[in-house]
């Protein structure tokens, strides 16, 4: 036997059993008392509002609301979002948040 199959041999010997500790099943969400949301539960407000804060770190996010501002509202002020996301080719989510931002400017 070579000396790295008894320093193997003799390792695999000595060791004991590695107990492992319980762990608890218990969600951390539960466990902090915080209300699981469901997309299915969510109205179409809630959505929007979920998502509105992270539209403004989509890349082109701000020069499609500059160009919209600048060169769409003034030839059609009253512009549906589905129009205005084939037009920019954007999603239309990002769409309805553009105008919706732009429109409360104005207010």
């Amino acid at each position: 036997m070579s000396d790295l199959e008894n320093f193997i041999e003799k390792d695999s010997k000595n060791k004991q059993p590695i107990r492992s500790k319980k762990r608890k099943t218990t969600p951390k969400i539960i466990e902090r008392r915080k209300k699981v949301l469901l997309l299915e539960e969510l109205s179409k407000k809630e959505i929007i509002d979920l998502l509105d804060p992270l539209m403004a770190r989509i890349s082109g996010f701000a020069s499609n609301m500059a160009w919209t501002r600048q060169k769409i509202l003034p030839q059609e002020p009253n512009i549906h979002p589905d129009e205005l996301a084939k037009l920019l080719q954007i999603p239309l989510l990002e769409a309805y948040v553009i105008l919706t931002q732009l429109k409360s400017d104005l207010v």
